[in-house]
């Protein structure tokens, strides 16, 4: 099947460290996401609740008479003390800037202060993952850059540590053709990446 996952548009905020902070998209935000939604269908549509992606999808949904599912699962992770700030704010602090290199070198072992554990992330992507496997395609799921790079990682088996080397900015899509092994085992290839 196919599933299109759609990072939410500009919202303004660029080199913020926007998890759970929760910013509406700008004008520019919105026209991202007309663009990679224009023309094109889907059977159903699945957002984060967080209102720059739960907007867009609502738009979306209403566009091609469905009704969107709102999945908490997809949400952006929650970078704890660091959510909201910017990053030349958190660098500034003591330790801050190598707290924030260790974090992209290794979240697992280095997450954000106060923020949410790095395993939890990981089963919940892979939960909504799973789900979303589950559904007829295409589908289209309206998140974040943390869960699109974690579900790229499940899916397609690719080391999280080397998917920042993925641009994936605001507004753009990556689709992906889900399947299951023979022994159940979820699994994707990346079909197209549009950005903006």
């Amino acid at each position: 099947m196919m599933v299109d996952l759609l990072r939410h548009g500009a919202t303004g905020r660029a080199g913020y460290i926007d998890g759970r902070s929760d910013w509406p998209l700008t004008d520019a935000g919105w026209h991202q996401m007309q663009r990679q939604t224009a023309g094109r269908r889907w059977v159903a549509i699945v957002a984060s609740p967080l209102r720059r992606a739960r907007e867009p999808a609502e738009q979306v949904a209403r566009a091609l008479d469905l009704a969107e599912v709102v999945d908490p699962d997809w949400a952006e992770v929650d970078f704890g003390d660091w959510d909201g700030r910017s990053r030349s704010d958190v660098e500034a602090t003591p330790g801050g800037a190598e707290a924030l290199t260790a974090f992209y070198a290794d979240p697992a072992s280095h997450p954000p202060p106060g923020g949410e554990p790095w395993s939890a992330f990981e089963t919940r992507v892979a939960a909504a993952l799973e789900r979303v496997a589950g559904m007829d395609g295409p589908v289209l799921v309206i998140s974040h850059g943390g869960p699109i790079r974690m579900a790229l990682a499940r899916a397609c088996g690719l080391p999280l540590d080397r998917l920042w080397a993925l641009r994936i900015g605001y507004g753009t899509r990556v689709r992906l053709h889900l399947d299951r092994a023979a022994d159940g085992q979820l699994w994707g290839e990346i079909v197209e990446i549009a950005q903006p």
